[in-house]
């Protein structure tokens, strides 16, 4: 029996689940469920002829009977796909699955998404594993794999001076014509989307894009596609693309296969792709040219947005400027970032992102290295803002690692604002811990000295701060500024003077700091509403005082 699934749980619901999907969507699986318990008695590695992958429910198993699944997962006795679901996963237990070499781990309850996801990648691994197999039996010593990377390799970087030394390589790997343009494949947001997950996971959806661009290009019925994975998220596709008329038919018909080619893998792996595409090159020792004009081509993405198709000759040549952002721009951002002033601090990162949003012909690798010292400038001047420098030093370490993974400008924005509020939040928490301590002993000493001639400048330097910052922080603090507290101080500690008959108006006034006690009066008629002399009026009726007197 082919195509045999085997499904081994007591779950119906489960079972039920599988078969609806399977008949459903029509995957041509036979689903036979089988007892788990006897299974693990008479070992994995003694399957059911024609079982192309096995799922296995953990639930109601003892431990003992787990471990025999990890002990032959570890030892390589599985050598089917090997799926395993359980209602709940102990610490690291998925972990190890994975990394003894399960194919998957499900979570219970399923649903039919992953039921179906599941199934669809089964069939992509059954169909790679048969290509492998036919690939073994008409290579037993697989020597043609390691052969076709070479040439591709050697292709791309140019490093085949004699067309003669291709011709013959290319004979023995079975291509019947060279190849004449270079495409650079990167599927969007790769590294972003996959980042949480396993490397097998990661290689298991590269494989399947990479398979399913193969199989494109050979039903178009261009047979000699060469295709290699240059990066995590980045592949090369060479082409022999058939005879044209010129160039411009050349870039016209690379286009729109292209444009199929990036349809046709969002369609079967769900998964967004750009491609860069280069020119047309009749001599296959002039490929890499090709190449390296579609890798120029692609890196337009950053500008651009993903999911789009970009030829070499649609695009301008990157600038060479190298001071991309000006230096006065990015001192007024760190002064600003230093004191933790967050109101300057957007108002400065708008004019900065501003500026970066026009930089439409600059190599995104030079504005990345541009960045990354901005990134390093605006670190230091947390630290000099009174930041913890360990602290500093690990966000700027995990933002700048990021840096290279970011794949357009609106990332790069995101990317910056996020390291850049951070900074401020470790800045104005230092600077608030110490900003309330400061001003608190500037309230101490003003009540204290309120008698002398105290000023903004004698009150900062007792809490060593330059007056300028003093004055801005205690007025953020108190709600005044320094001259209005000071005066308000006073006009209360008159108050309660007033109270006191055996004080005059003129006394009081220089109680309480004023050596003038006109001007005294005029400034508490102003705040109180009234001049000392009615206000004590308010406040007492004596008896057997007279008003001649109260008015003195």
């Amino acid at each position: 029996m082919n195509n045999l699934l085997l499904l081994t749980t007591y779950d119906a619901n489960v079972i039920g689940l599988f078969h609806q999907i399977n008949n459903d969507y029509k995957c041509g699986f036979t689903i036979e469920v089988g007892d788990k318990k006897s299974m693990l008695n008479e070992s994995l590695a003694a399957i059911k002829q024609g079982t192309i992958a096995l799922i296995l429910d953990l639930d109601d198993l003892t431990k003992l009977a787990q471990n025999v699944v990890l002990q032959q997962l570890n030892k390589n006795k599985v050598t089917l796909p090997l799926v395993v679901m359980k209602s709940r996963y102990d610490d690291h237990e998925m972990r190890s699955l994975f990394k003894n070499g399960a194919f998957d781990c499900l979570s219970k309850p399923l649903d039919e998404e992953v039921v179906y996801r599941l199934l669809q990648e089964l069939k992509m691994e059954i169909q790679h594993s048969n290509q492998m197999m036919q690939q073994k039996n008409d290579d037993p010593h697989n020597i043609m794999p390691s052969l076709r990377l070479s040439l591709i390799y050697n292709l791309l970087y140019g490093n085949i001076k004699n067309s003669r030394e291709v011709w013959d390589r290319s004979q023995l790997i079975g291509l019947s014509s060279m190849p004449n343009t270079a495409m650079a494949l990167q599927i969007d947001e790769f590294l972003l989307i996959n980042k949480e997950k396993s490397k097998q996971l990661q290689d298991f959806v590269r494989n399947e894009i990479i398979t399913v661009t193969r199989q494109f290009f050979t039903e178009r019925l261009l047979e000699e596609c060469l295709a290699m994975g240059t990066a995590t998220d980045k592949f090369a596709i060479l082409l022999s693309l058939p005879y044209q008329i010129g160039k411009a038919e050349y870039k016209q018909f690379a286009r729109r296969l292209a444009d199929e080619a990036k349809a046709y893998i969002k369609e079967n792996t769900g998964y967004s792709v750009t491609i860069g595409i280069g020119n047309f090159y009749e001599e296959v020792r002039n490929l890499h040219f090709s190449y390296q004009e579609a890798l120029y081509a692609q890196k337009y993405k950053f500008f651009l947005g993903k999911d789009i198709v970009i030829h070499f000759d649609d695009v301008e040549p990157f600038t060479n400027e190298f001071s991309l952002l000006s230096n006065q721009d990015v001192s007024a951002l760190a002064s600003k970032l230093m004191v933790a002033d967050i109101a300057a601090v957007k108002e400065n990162m708008a004019n900065l992102f501003e500026r970066l949003f026009t930089l439409q012909r600059v190599d995104p690798e030079v504005l990345k290295l541009q960045i990354s010292e901005i990134a390093t400038t605006l670190a230091r001047a947390a630290i000099n803002g009174g930041a913890n420098m360990k602290e500093v030093h690990s966000i700027l370490l995990e933002y700048t690692t990021g840096l290279n993974d970011i794949e357009n400008l609106a990332q790069m924005e995101q990317w910056l604002k996020d390291m850049i509020y951070r900074f401020v939040d470790m800045v104005f928490n230092n600077n608030n811990q110490h900003t309330l301590k400061s001003i608190q002993k500037a309230m101490d000493y003003i009540e204290k000295h309120y008698l002398e001639q105290i000023t903004l400048e004698k009150v900062s330097n007792h809490v060593h701060l330059s007056p300028t910052y003093f004055s801005r922080i205690f007025k953020s603090v108190t709600g005044t500024n320094f001259v209005e507290y000071l005066t308000y101080l006073r006009i209360e500690k008159a108050k309660d003077l007033l109270i006191d008959l055996n004080y005059t108006v003129y006394q009081i006034a220089f109680e309480v700091g004023y050596s003038n006690s006109h001007y005294f009066s005029r400034v508490f008629k102003t705040i109180v509403g009234k001049t000392p002399s009615d206000y004590r009026n308010s406040i007492l009726v004596p008896t057997g005082i007279s008003a001649e007197r109260i008015s003195n």
